[in-house]
């Protein structure tokens, strides 16, 4: 019965008509069973959908073709001919600035690694206590917490420190004279860069740094050649590592009309976004100009960058190329410019000095009297510069720079360095606690001159 019922249910109902006894069942209409018939015979829906058989069989047979082997030889060459492009590109990069490094015939001066105590008869310390022209927040001292040689690692290391790790806290800001006038090495050691004090009601405070400034100046100079450092830049907010060279003789006059070449700066902060350019950063740059407000120094600049990493990670090798046709810099190798100031014209007539300053002088050319007029300032002796300054309100460190949204001072502030040592709980975590890891640690120094 079950049976019945279950195939009965699978065949179509249609409309009867009658009952034959004769024939023994119901009668239907013939247009019905027509229809019926011609549901029943009608083909099942087939898929027009590729199999994978097929797509795979199609693709076989169009590989093999001769167009298909035309093709894919096409494709292999125009691959390979991208890769050959490519590595063609670089090599000319690296070939050119080969090339371009010039060769010259150096003796060489200055060669320090730093294997045991600092060599006093090379390397003078800066002492003051004013911060110099940029208005630093430091007192740079010739102590060996700030400044060390060490036979363990071969490493020179600057260091700074807070000025209360020694004073205490309470002189900062009230109380207390520092006055630096018997050692001071400032070239004027007026009050500004050899006396400072903390007054309360004032709001001036000592500097809060205790730092080192280390040069060769009147031991190790040089005119056209060249200097290695291998360094590790500083890892402390607010820092700022260098690698520089000032006049040995200010012969056109005070800064900038003597010049400066630095030749590797950078910021210990970190970088927060894609346009900061901080630790992973180094510039070069010479500045020069007839009075301190045309510095012409933006048109004389250029940076080397690291991406995904930082100059304070791992040491790195800065160099500088100087001779009587263009000063340039590299990083890593020769042929690695960061920048290069070409004097195929002289400074002067290149540079488009206003003719008056702001209070109505006139300008003159300070470089007309030299011997290399085309090249002045950069005809000088100039010595080498190894130090770490912190803060300052010259603009290095801009009030407008939106990576830095939290700087702690302004740089037109009426009491900018009190402001930043208000702020320590903001910056001090970022300084390592462990004096080999902060500040700029030195590998070696070495320096030629063309002979």
């Amino acid at each position: 019965m079950l049976q019945q019922q279950a195939s009965s249910s699978q065949v179509p109902q249609l409309p009867a008509l009658g009952y034959d006894s004769g024939q023994g069942g119901w009668i239907t209409s013939p247009r019905v069973d027509s229809i019926y018939a011609a549901e029943t015979k009608r083909p099942a829906f087939r898929s027009t959908r590729l199999k994978e058989t097929d797509t795979l069989l199609s693709e076989t047979l169009w590989t093999k073709s001769r167009f298909g082997k035309k093709a894919s030889r096409r494709n292999y060459i125009f691959f390979l001919g991208g890769i050959a492009a490519g590595l063609l590109a670089a090599a000319a990069i690296v070939v050119e600035g080969y090339l371009s490094a010039k060769n010259h015939k150096y003796c060489l001066v200055l060669e320090d690694h730093f294997d045991g105590p600092l060599d006093t008869s090379v390397w003078k310390h800066e002492i003051q206590a004013g911060g110099f022209a940029n208005h630093e927040f430091q007192w740079t001292t010739d102590s060996t917490n700030n400044s060390f040689g060490q036979i363990e690692d071969g490493h020179l290391y600057i260091v700074p420190t807070l000025t209360s790790d020694q004073l205490g806290t309470s002189a900062i800001t009230n109380g207390y004279q520092l006055n630096l006038t018997s050692t001071c090495t400032a070239s004027n050691p007026n009050e500004e860069n050899c006396v400072a004090i903390s007054d309360s009601a004032s709001g001036t405070v000592l500097p809060p740094i205790q730092n080192a400034r280390l040069t060769t100046k009147g031991t190790r100079s040089i005119k056209y050649g060249r200097v290695e450092v291998r360094a590790k830049m500083s890892k402390d907010d607010w820092t700022w590592p260098s690698i520089w060279m000032l006049p040995r003789d200010n012969v056109y006059g005070d800064w900038p009309v003597s010049g400066e070449i630095d030749i590797a700066e950078s910021k210990g902060n970190v970088v927060k976004s894609r346009r900061g350019q901080f630790g992973n950063t180094v510039r070069s740059s010479l500045h020069f100009g007839p009075n301190t407000e045309q510095d012409h120094w933006f048109s004389a600049t250029g940076v080397s960058q690291l991406f995904r990493n930082y100059f304070n990670n791992d040491f790195y090798t800065f160099g500088l190329e100087w001779d009587d046709k263009s000063i340039w810099t590299w990083r890593g190798t020769r042929s690695r410019k960061s920048f290069e100031k070409k004097f195929d014209r002289n400074l002067w007539d290149s540079s488009h000095f206003e003719p008056a300053t702001r209070n109505g002088s006139v300008v003159t050319n300070p470089w007309k009297t030299s011997t290399r007029a085309d090249i002045a300032p950069f005809d000088q002796d100039f010595y080498l510069i190894l130090d770490v300054a912190v803060g300052g309100t010259n603009g290095y460190f801009a009030d407008s720079d939106p990576s830095t949204p939290n700087k702690p001072w302004s740089n037109s502030g009426i009491n900018p360095r009190a402001d930043f040592w208000k702020a320590r709980d903001s910056w001090l975590p970022t300084w390592p606690k462990d004096p080999k890891k902060r500040g700029m640690a030195v590998d070696y120094v070495k320096k030629w001159q063309q002979c």
